[in-house]
């Protein structure tokens, strides 16, 4: 292999190789303790498969339950200065008395999902 061929292996493994890295795909199993709106769709309590696909922040985040995925949201992935201690989901008081979900945390990490422009208020 000469030099030109060598060079461009390594620049084509090298993209490939942060191509990887922009594409991040992450799954935890949460559950919801009580209904709570997420990009418009309503979801009852129970346990969820969340899922999501990063795109550096940005993220799409899939909830599924039984199978079936049951809402999709465009969220974005940010790092917080401190470690979560156990997986969490942070709720908005909408006026109306519903909730929505803001933020969900991931244990052992300081990486949260968030949604939307709201402030979590519990």
């Amino acid at each position: 292999m000469n030099a030109r061929n060598r060079v461009a292996s390594l620049m084509i493994a090298l993209a490939l190789f942060s191509g990887v890295n922009a594409l991040a795909k992450d799954s935890r199993t949460l559950t919801l303790q009580h209904a709570a709106s997420l990009n418009g769709k309503q979801l009852t309590p129970g346990k969820y498969q969340v899922s999501w696909e990063t795109h550096s922040p940005e993220a799409t985040v899939t909830f599924t339950k039984k199978r079936n995925v049951v809402a999709t949201a465009e969220g974005r992935l940010v790092e917080r200065p401190d470690k979560f201690e156990a997986d969490a989901i942070v709720y908005a008081n909408n006026p109306d008395g519903t909730s929505s979900i803001v933020e969900i945390r991931f244990g052992g990490t300081n990486q949260a999902l968030t949604f939307g422009d709201s402030s979590p208020t519990s």
